[in-house]
């Protein structure tokens, strides 16, 4: 009855986590090890250190490894009985150690401040001031982030899809045949500038913490017939990169199974289904391999929630799928209650479902480069969701030679020079590949980033109705200006820019779409305009040497109809509770609580096998 309790208090906080203009930590509902935290570092709020990963550590329970966060669920098992959770304690890491040691509270904070918890060589205090983790000797301020590059829905539908229809053989749950669309992970690791010299591996993180780690290249013994030592406890590693030895295909060939008695447990429902007869080759063009999903039978993935036990429904925006490395028939899941039936479960069978993540986020290739720290994996969690993104980081190409913060590996086009200059940038826009060039007159640019224009981080009050945004928004910054100095600022973009378009500067806060006037080139391509430093246009407001200028360029709809704004209202993570909250928001709370009561039953009847 208790826990029934605390998760209908976690319902009526479900508000929260509706995503507003800003971006909230990920604190459990109820702990006051976080608010204690901020209380002594405000200046941490929204950083990777606000986060359950300052106190407590990954692990693996299993064959599985997990996060800070599904660790710590997994390990006390909130479904347990009254009296047989497990200990959360064993989750913590030496700084975790240390402050509960402490007293666990503000004061025993500043206490252990000069400890190296760590034994890094640096005292606390020195990495939190740092934004390294106190907790982690491989976190310390020597390191700097790993390269990385962020990749936009819009980006990976335009490169070269694949699709194929295959077999996902879970172990817990059904088992079912469908069709998936999505870029090749060979195509998306070389896009991505992946160092093979030194790349082993790749580990794919879900924001709820679940992750899985991937060989590059398949086993180097693989046959026809190939097992792996099932009795000394290997298991089936899919490979995301390299051929089968001897073949040009990355996985092998399949057949589709049917068998009306198995439709209680194996889904062939799929209209990717339809024609096909047991005992049919699977056909594929290209061959199956491994991909990162963006489509399921032709329509979006249904986009990743976390429910009200903690675990991960739906599957996109993003999924890492692997084909079966040996092909078999579907078997029952490992709770069936009729093993008698067709195909009863099979302890050495390939259950590839279970390597396929869902709602991926990030991609790490290791090992990192020498030097480098993991990538602020906060920023990549559900914000990342909500924004239809997925980042690469680790070791992969890091040249950025005009230093703007867009690698060589985005910027180089063949027969220009543009990467190479410090008054240019040249990204991908955030709705496709095409490049836009963005250029100063003075200074260098620098920290450019793309995103949709409904990005979370970009207010939508005053976005203007009738108007699509066909590249998305841009962010840069100006630097080594002298303090006050006017700036021209040009924009060329792949095609002409429609008459009646305007270029709008955006903020964070309310009443951020400002029209800035510009003029149009002969050619219809290019606009421009002026900025100056500390102005009405410059982000922070300061005359201080840099200009901020987040826009975005706004076309007349054809339909008339704001046919780009899509909603984001999200269930997201019932169990954390510090988004940024809304005074609308807050005076509807009553009213919510009273939609919610009739519908908690039916919260807690919901089930989901996070790890198939």
């Amino acid at each position: 009855m208790k826990r029934h309790f605390i998760a209908f208090c976690a319902l009526l906080l479900l508000w929260s986590t509706i995503p507003t203009a800003g971006y909230g930590a990920y604190h459990h509902q109820g702990e006051y090890d976080s608010p204690a935290f901020l209380e002594v570092y405000p200046d941490k709020a929204q950083t990777k250190l606000d986060s359950c990963a300052l106190c407590h550590k990954g692990g693996t329970m299993g064959t599985k490894t997990y996060g800070s966060c599904q660790y710590c669920h997994a390990v006390y098992d909130f479904t347990a009985e009254p009296n047989a959770h497990g200990d959360m304690g064993t989750t913590l890491n030496s700084y975790g150690e240390a402050y509960r040691t402490a007293g666990r509270n503000a004061t025993a904070l500043s206490a252990i401040e000069d400890y190296d918890s760590d034994d890094d060589g640096y005292t606390n205090i020195v990495e939190i001031l740092a934004n390294r983790y106190p907790g982690d000797a491989t976190d310390d301020p020597t390191k700097i982030p790993a390269p990385s590059r962020i990749y936009t829905k819009g980006q990976l539908e335009a490169m070269p899809l694949h699709t194929q229809f295959m077999l996902m053989n879970a172990t817990r749950q059904n088992d079912n045949y469908v069709e998936y669309t999505g870029v090749p992970m060979k195509y998306l690791l070389d896009d991505a500038g992946i160092d093979l010299d030194a790349a082993t591996s790749v580990i794919v993180y879900s924001p709820d913490g679940f992750s899985y780690t991937h060989p590059l290249n398949a086993p180097s013994d693989w046959t026809e017939g190939w097992e792996p030592d099932w009795e000394n406890g290997e298991e089936i590693l899919y490979h995301v990169y390299g051929n089968l030895p001897g073949l040009d295909i990355q996985y092998p060939a399949s057949v589709y199974y049917y068998d009306t008695d198995a439709s209680g447990w194996c889904e062939y429902t799929a209209p990717s289904c339809v024609g096909r007869n047991n005992g049919d080759s699977i056909t594929v063009e290209g061959g199956l391999m491994a991909i990162l999903a963006v489509k399921r039978e032709g329509a979006d993935l249904d986009v990743g929630v976390l429910n009200s036990e903690n675990k991960l429904d739906g599957e996109g925006p993003f999924r890492v799928v692997v084909p079966q490395l040996i092909p078999n028939h579907p078997d029952q899941p490992k709770t069936s209650s009729n093993p008698d039936q067709v195909w009863p479960f099979e302890d050495y069978f390939d259950h590839n479902a279970g390597a396929c993540s869902r709602t991926a986020t990030i991609i790490k290739v290791l090992p990192l480069p020498e030097g480098t720290t993991d990538i602020n994996t906060y920023e990549a969690g559900w914000s990342y969701v909500d924004s239809g993104k997925i980042v690469i980081y680790g070791a992969i190409d890091d040249g950025d030679q005009n230093g703007n913060g867009i690698l060589d590996s985005e910027e180089y086009v063949e027969g220009t020079t543009y990467y190479q200059n410090p008054a240019a940038a040249y990204p991908r826009n955030a709705k496709g590949l095409d490049h836009v060039l963005i250029l100063t007159s003075d200074g260098s640019m620098a920290n450019v980033q793309v995103m949709t224009e409904d990005d979370p981080t970009i207010s939508q009050t005053g976005r203007p109705s009738g108007t699509e945004f066909p590249y998305g928004a841009f962010k840069f910054t100006v630097t080594d200006i002298d303090p006050g100095a006017e700036v021209t600022i040009s924009i060329t973009f792949p095609d002409e820019v429609p008459a009646g378009s305007k270029y709008y500067k955006l903020s964070q806060t309310g009443g951020a779409w400002t029209e800035v006037p510009y003029t149009l080139s002969e050619d219809g391509k290019t606009i421009t305009f002026t900025l100056t430093d500390g102005g009405a246009l410059d982000a922070d407001g300061e005359e201080n040497g840099s200009i901020l200028d987040p826009g975005t360029l706004g076309v007349p709809s054809k339909s008339g109809d704001n046919t780009d704004s899509d909603s984001h209202d999200s269930d997201s993570d019932w169990c954390f509770i510090g988004a940024a909250s809304s005074p609308s928001l807050n005076s509807m709370l009553p009213v919510i609580s009273l939609i919610l009561i009739p519908f908690t039953a039916v919260w807690f009847r919901k089930k989901s096998d996070r790890g198939e």
